[in-house]
């Protein structure tokens, strides 16, 4: 059960008919995004680099399948936790990454000011839980679901449409919590608490341990004990291996484009995206700050004052006290992560065109429509809560060495937990 989301295909096709054509509309796509890039670089240069690294995280994410949501679910589901010591090896690598950047930035603690250390309180906690128990029952996380958009699945669609509500009704109703919660909460960054050796320290315990712990729970101990004997007799090292055999002699478009790639090499290059973001744009990997910007402009069409609502106020410290300001005006295409989210659907739709892959698939019942725009709403909801969703409030807060992180992570694995108890009752039958 690598997938909950149901395999039926909208409109079947032979794909020796149509491989031919999903090339060419593929290539059309990519002169498409050059003649875009053009213009935003005119219109608005700020969303030129989101737009490029939105292409390559959607394209990653489509020719690896690296999916997050899969790899809190798996583990309950079906006690697989392959997927789950991937995203471990990612937020290791992008851990390295993060204090390279920080050793090589003097004078500055970079990760605290410009990465994603965030509040850390019971909103945490409960946002992560409906995030968690979201994801599950909708079928994908944030970028699992804009990926599987870009793929043809229409319930990902669904669930885009019940996130847009849970985002901006999560925006709106986010004053309540800041006054009472988030804006009273500690943002806790461990090297304040631990020291730099210490926070180092304590996250390469923490990562090594919980990799362990998913090798033992899917393998056992007698298989981690022979893999610690002879690391290359096991696996996951010789299925690197063999993959790493079986791309001898294959041309460029095979390598690119038709061999699957494994979780571990999407996970690195994931994480190696996500530094490089970092180092050339002064911010890590975040996504859903953006669909709550598109979201708050759709509902200015529907006659709603996003500028009043409590996620586009101003947070300034006057005489001791936090005092929220409201903004007289957004420019809501002048907010970056709009163009990332965007691209990250167009760069999972250009790998699939290019493979041939493309489909139009739709949900197996109506039961699942239901789940989608509730697991979306729920999502949305919870990342406005929890500062974050699986990217910005773990996958990039967590090598930010912020406590947050940890928090949304545990939390998110909890209502994983639940989401899966529905999941096999009411939707897998």
């Amino acid at each position: 059960m690598k997938d909950s989301l149901p395999k039926t295909e909208f409109f079947p096709q032979k794909k020796s008919e149509h491989f031919s054509l999903q090339i060419r509309d593929g290539l059309l796509l990519l002169f498409v995004n050059f003649l875009f890039l053009y213009f935003l670089g005119r219109y608005y240069p700020g969303g030129v680099l989101p737009w490029v690294f939105g292409l390559l995280f959607g394209f990653v994410l489509q020719r690896s399948r690296f999916c997050f949501a899969a790899s809190f679910r798996d583990i309950f589901l079906i006690g697989n936790t392959i997927l789950t010591r991937a995203v471990i090896l990612g937020l290791a690598v992008t851990s390295t990454g993060f204090l390279l950047l920080e050793y090589f930035t003097p004078g500055q603690e970079l990760l605290f000011t410009m990465a994603k250390v965030r509040p850390v309180g019971l909103f945490t906690v409960i946002g992560a839980l409906l995030f968690g128990f979201g994801m599950v029952i909708a079928g994908g996380c944030v970028s699992g679901m804009l990926m599987r958009m870009g793929e043809g699945y229409l319930m990902q669609w669904v669930c885009m449409l019940g996130f847009l509500v849970g985002s901006a009704f999560g925006a709106w109703q986010l004053g309540w919590w800041m006054e009472r919660f988030v804006l009273k909460s500690p943002a806790v960054f461990l090297p304040h608490i631990l020291g730099w050796s210490g926070a180092i320290i304590l996250q390469l315990i923490l990562l090594s341990t919980l990799f362990v712990l998913a090798f033992v729970y899917e393998k056992g101990w007698t298989s981690f004990y022979t893999m610690l004997k002879n690391p290359f007799a096991g696996k996951p090292p010789i299925k690197i291996l063999e993959w790493l055999n079986s791309l001898k002699g294959k041309n460029f478009y095979m390598l690119m484009f038709k061999i699957p790639w494994p979780y571990y090499a999407g996970s690195i290059i994931l994480a190696f995206l996500n530094f490089t973001l970092f180092a050339v744009w002064g911010a890590p990997w975040s996504i859903t700050g953006g669909i709550t910007y598109f979201a708050a402009w759709l509902s200015t069409l529907l006659g709603f004052s996003p500028e009043k609502w409590a996620f586009f106020q101003k947070v300034k410290l006057l005489e001791g006290n936090y005092v929220l300001f409201s903004q007289v005006q957004i420019e809501y295409f002048k907010f970056p992560l709009v163009y990332h989210f965007m691209a990250i659907i167009i760069g999972s739709l250009l790998a699939s065109l290019l493979a041939g892959e493309f489909r139009l698939r739709k949900w197996r019942s109506g039961r699942f429509i239901v789940s989608a725009l509730l697991g979306g709403f729920l999502m949305g909801y919870g990342s406005r809560l929890a500062l974050g969703c699986n990217i910005g409030a773990f996958f990039s807060a967590i090598p930010s060495l912020s406590l947050h992180g940890w928090v949304f992570g545990f939390f998110t694995l909890a209502g994983s937990f639940l989401g899966g108890k529905v999941l096999l009752k009411y939707l897998i039958t």
